[in-house]
């Protein structure tokens, strides 16, 4: 690789003098690697704010706006014990085909005539095995351990968002579905997973939060596990990101990428982009630019729905799990937000009326609120493996090129845990062993 020119060194100066001058939180080290990022979801500009800090030269390319995909519409939860649990488990192909006949269903799945999606399907069917089930939860525990402490991190190095730490509530209308519920979080501790639960009868969840209707017959409260205001946290990461200097492209689609001697090529919508090292952020449009490269990653668009609204009735204090609904409550300061479903049909981003209204619902049999007359009404798509594990590290055969996505309904969870472990190894070569379970390479 040739040596940084003077006019190079001259600019690496500047935006060192910038970084001292802004409040940039950037590490005392500087790599000086030229590193662009696709995807200006909360897991690409996570991905972003630490290969800054580590002193690389960042470029961020978004065909969107920045935050504009399933990061925008989410309850932003932070319950990476939740989170720790795959959606292939045993039993669940048997309750999808069951679902497949009701079109409010939690979890819908649309047959397609699709080789890849059979393929994925059959994947996803295998991943359900108990000895396949229990292999993901351990390589999700081992990840997912440092998921709240690097969110902290962002939040004391001044990335600025709008957070809610009163714990999150499991609603349930019968004994039967907290008890399913309460053995996944007992075996969640039993791996080593540093999660506390308590739990409580009807009129116990009701003292403690006072939204819930008389219909809950018992209750699951975590302390540990909060939520903040997704659109804020990608918000606050744009601003550091521009803080550390990094350059920012909105409404630029990578079209090509392209090896080359000392790095890499980018074919965009606005010229080209040199980099020596790339990650690919694009949530389920990574598929389609590793492809050509001779990697296929099968990723299917698990899409979700969510309302936002001001409501009426008795507002919800925490965060609530809406358990066999299989719908998430969000307070924030402005409004209240349900979020639910995971519907496989492809990268259709309507908006399916009965599933919204599944979802209201939901509210109205769990919670003493209403989401009246709606501020907003949002269909999104979250990147899913047939494993139910994110995608993380460098991808097979090709030097300088990695990938973090499939992290499905857990972006805003371990975006900043993910871009962290991910920074180090993209600059300094060293795979981190939470992130072995995790490699791309178990698709190759």
């Amino acid at each position: 690789m040739k040596p940084p020119s003077r006019s190079s060194a001259a600019a690496r100066d500047a935006r060192r003098l910038s970084h001292k001058s802004t409040g940039c939180s950037r590490l005392e080290h500087y790599d000086d690697v030229k590193v662009t990022v696709i995807g200006g979801g909360v897991v690409g500009l996570g991905t972003a704010y630490e290969l800054a800090r580590a002193g690389a030269e960042v470029t961020l390319v978004e065909r969107d706006r920045l935050g504009a995909g399933a990061s925008s519409g989410n309850t932003g939860w932070i319950t990476p014990a939740l989170c720790a649990v795959p959606v292939p488990a045993p039993g669940v192909v048997g309750q999808a085909l069951k679902w497949m006949l009701r079109p409010d269903s939690p979890f819908l799945l649309r047959p397609r005539l699709d080789p890849g999606f059979a393929a994925w399907l059959w994947h996803f069917r295998n991943a359900c095995a108990p000895a396949r089930f229990s292999a993901g939860l351990q390589a999700l525990v081992a990840h997912n351990r440092g998921a709240v402490g690097a969110l902290l991190d962002w939040q004391a190095q001044g990335v600025e968002f709008e957070s809610y730490r009163e714990g999150t509530i499991f609603a349930a209308l019968t004994e039967a579905a907290l008890r399913n519920e309460h053995e996944l979080y007992a075996r969640l501790q039993a791996e080593g997973f540093p999660v506390e639960v308590e739990l409580l009868s009807g009129d116990e969840a009701r003292d403690r939060e006072p939204a819930l209707s008389d219909r809950v017959a018992a209750g699951l409260f975590s302390p540990d596990e909060w939520h903040v205001r997704p659109e804020s946290l990608t918000a606050g990461l744009v601003d550091a990101l521009r803080r550390c200097g990094c350059e920012v492209r909105e409404g630029v689609t990578v079209t090509q990428l392209e090896r080359e001697r000392e790095g890499w090529r980018l074919a965009t919508t606005s010229g080209e982009i040199g980099a020596e090292r790339v990650v690919v952020t694009a949530s389920v449009w990574s598929s389609d630019l590793l492809r050509p490269l001779g990697y296929r990653l099968p990723l299917e668009a698990a899409k979700g729905y969510s309302i936002t609204a001001a409501g009426g009735g008795t507002r919800p204090r925490h965060a609530v799990y809406l358990l066999e609904a299989r719908v998430a409550c969000s307070p924030f300061a402005e409004g209240v937000r349900l979020a639910g479903t995971l519907e496989l049909a492809g990268r259709d981003i309507s908006l399916n009326r009965t599933r919204v209204r599944a979802i209201e619902h939901a509210a109205e049999t769990y919670l003493r609120w209403r989401p009246v007359d709606p501020d907003l009404e949002w269909a999104g798509l979250r990147p899913l493996a047939p494993d139910g594990l994110p995608v993380i590290g460098a991808v097979p055969g090709c030097q300088g090129l990695f990938v973090s996505t499939g992290h499905g309904m857990a972006g805003i969870t371990l975006a900043a845990v993910s871009a962290q472990l991910l920074a180090p190894f993209v600059l300094h070569g060293n795979e981190p062993p939470e992130l072995i379970s995790l490699s791309p390479a178990r698709f190759a």
